[in-house]
């Protein structure tokens, strides 16, 4: 199965790709094979038209202004 893996690098990311290391991982983010914004539409775009087709995608990213929940 091929896994898109968003911020494979942190502590849980590690971890993932640890549990999926009998799969082939795409690691992406600001390290990894794919380099990604994943705040910049367009750099997520182009993040999936570089991996092609894929089985999963599994996101272990940190804290970030576009994933804030609460109201201002």
């Amino acid at each position: 199965m091929k896994v898109i893996l968003l911020g494979a690098s942190g502590i849980i990311g590690s971890e993932i790709a640890k549990a999926l290391s009998s799969h082939e991982i795409i690691r992406a983010g600001r390290n990894g094979d794919v380099k990604v914004d994943y705040t910049d539409t367009q750099s997520v775009k182009a993040m999936f038209e570089q991996v092609g087709k894929f089985d999963a995608l599994a996101a272990a990213v940190g804290h970030d202004s576009a994933f804030n929940l609460t109201k201002n």
